[in-house]
């Protein structure tokens, strides 16, 4: 009896709670990325495609940039550029273990740090901006090119993985 009137407690107890968990979630702003939206002017492939991103001077800098017009345009190229996305590419190299002798293997990493500005051209005001970082290791052996072409693929995938974060945020930025 006693029991019964405790099971039936609970219940009403976790029925209660449900209700207030559903309530408070029904209250959530969450929209997907790729959702329709009345303050976008068509979809946001189309809005994406519009974006120019401005030229760059150095070899990592042109990767992120390479990278970026290839997801921005998905496939579209738009003659009517509405936004100007501007770019400011550092990168730098640092070694994770001392060489003690030649034939020592060492780790290394590069960091890609990429600051854009997103400008729309009509109105030449600035829409939004940020920072975006991404790292990649490698690996130092005692040969010479190896090392090079170490250090330049992981400026590659760094860079790589920079424009996705880049497009994720100006894709942001434009849903706002």
């Amino acid at each position: 009896m006693l029991f019964e009137k405790y099971c039936d407690s609970m219940r009403s107890a976790r029925l209660v709670a449900g209700f207030l968990l559903a309530a408070s979630l029904s209250a959530c702003t969450f929209q997907p990325l790729y959702a329709p939206s009345a303050s976008v002017d068509g979809d946001l492939v189309t809005e994406l495609s519009q974006v120019n991103v401005k030229q760059v001077d150095t070899r990592v800098a042109q990767q992120v940039r390479n990278h970026l017009i290839f997801i921005l345009g998905a496939g579209n190229y738009s003659p009517d550029q509405r936004y100007d996305a501007h770019l400011q590419i550092t990168s730098f190299e640092r070694r994770t273990s001392s060489q003690t002798s030649l034939s020592d293997t060492t780790a290394g990493f590069i960091t890609v740090t990429a600051r854009y500005t997103l400008i729309d051209t009509q109105t030449q005001k600035r829409i939004a901006g940020g920072n975006r970082k991404a790292s990649s290791y490698f690996d130092r052996t005692s040969q010479i090119f190896a090392n090079q072409r170490a250090v330049r693929d992981a400026e590659n995938r760094a860079s790589k993985e920079v424009a996705e974060k880049l497009r994720h945020a100006i894709a942001t930025d434009l849903r706002q």
